[in-house]
């Protein structure tokens, strides 16, 4: 761990932080130095002399705790969203001093100008523990969704997580949109076994009648059929948008009437029903949904097409999916609720720690270099 890190998990400015670090000023060589000692040698103001003596004489902050709060807040304040600055400090939300609490619940991002204000007591826009917990929370809240749509956008998908694929949809898209089936390099193996014919696509037929066990559709040892149909929808979503679903839960959006047809993406927790096994002809669609005020998000599913046997066994419980869909229908139901009627193409569940980094150095360069311009700093 460097020093800027070190110093940082005990509440040291990361300005200051890196200062120190350039000087060769480390926790150890600071604590027994008196503050003429850090002015004269380590060409500190008195003002930062006093910070960093004050600040490593606490306990540090758990370096997993840290890294979790930066990454969480995409290394921003959460009051200000950066708009007035990229540095920041970890705060306490009840003062170190009173509280000598370092857990996660007691600790935020801010930057140096809202850092002040915090201290500052007496004015009318302080920003107290009341005001910090919740600017933190709907901080963490709006940087969870970015980071879901990029990751969802970018198909950041584990293979192992693909519950549901709609392969003919996937495979008529690529003819529409490339007049063919592209190649993966899993095609080769996959025409080898079978499994596709020399067009590239799916045999179903073949499969059920020589592969599967028969209690679904893929019970068998499968040859990456999962990764090969992830690298086609990579390919598909280079030519389509997928827009957030969510974003459409307005009654104004839905009156534009501008959602049906379009390629769309949602990250959330949604209900079904099991249809038990075996999955056959005679088992009937499998109906996801999803309800949120007035919108309810309806998706059929093609048993034939559910994946894995854990696949199979989350239906029946509320899981949290990222589903890939086409949206067919929107209509206003005679109760007033909307509903959004979808053909799934994907169904798979959400890569666990989107986007998540090991060090301060790499969460910092993803805010810089990647995040920020897919914030929307709005309220």
């Amino acid at each position: 761990m460097n020093i800027t890190e070190n110093l940082l998990k005990y509440g040291v400015s990361t300005d200051l932080a890196a200062r120190a670090e350039s000087v060769g000023l480390s926790v150890s060589k600071c604590r027994p130095l008196s503050l003429a000692n850090l002015v004269k040698n380590f060409g500190l103001n008195a003002n930062e002399a006093k910070e960093i003596a004050k600040c490593v004489k606490r306990s540090p902050i758990e370096t997993d705790v840290l890294h979790r709060l930066i990454e969480r807040n995409n290394a921003l304040c959460c009051v200000c969203k950066g708009d007035k600055g990229k540095s920041f400090v970890v705060h306490h939300i009840i003062p170190y001093e009173q509280s000598r609490d370092n857990s996660y619940s007691n600790l935020v991002v801010l930057c140096l100008n809202d850092h002040d204000m915090a201290h500052q007591s007496g004015l009318s826009m302080k920003l107290d523990p009341k005001f910090l917990r919740r600017a933190k929370n709907n901080w963490e809240q709006k940087v969870e969704r970015q980071n879901e749509l990029r990751a969802s956008q970018l198909i950041h998908i584990d293979q192992s997580g693909i519950d549901y694929i709609n392969i003919n949809r996937v495979e008529e898209l690529c003819i529409s949109l490339f007049e063919e089936i592209p190649t993966t390099n899993l095609t080769g193996r996959l025409v080898e076994a079978r499994i596709l014919n020399k067009f590239g696509s799916f045999d179903k037929k073949y499969v059920q009648e020589n592969l599967s066990s028969g209690s679904y559709l893929f019970d068998y040892i499968t040859h990456g059929e999962t990764q090969h149909y992830k690298y086609l929808l990579q390919r598909i979503a280079g030519r389509v948008e997928f827009v957030d679903l969510r974003s459409y839960f307005s009654v104004a959006k839905l009156k534009e009437n501008n959602l049906c047809g379009r390629y769309t993406t949602f990250v959330g927790g949604v209900y079904s029903k099991s249809p038990g096994l075996p999955l056959n002809g005679a088992t009937p669609p499998i109906k996801m949904h999803y309800k949120k005020r007035s919108f309810r998000v309806e998706w059929i599913l093609d048993p034939s097409y559910m994946m894995s046997v854990s696949a199979i066994a989350r239906l029946g419980t509320k899981t949290c999916h990222l589903i890939y869909s086409l949206v067919r229908s929107v209509h206003k139901q005679d109760d007033g609720t909307w509903l959004i009627s979808c053909s799934p193409i994907f169904v798979c569940l959400p890569p666990l720690n989107m986007g998540s980094h090991k060090d301060l150095e790499s969460i910092i360069s993803r805010r810089d270099l990647e995040i920020m311009g897919a914030f929307d700093h709005g309220t």
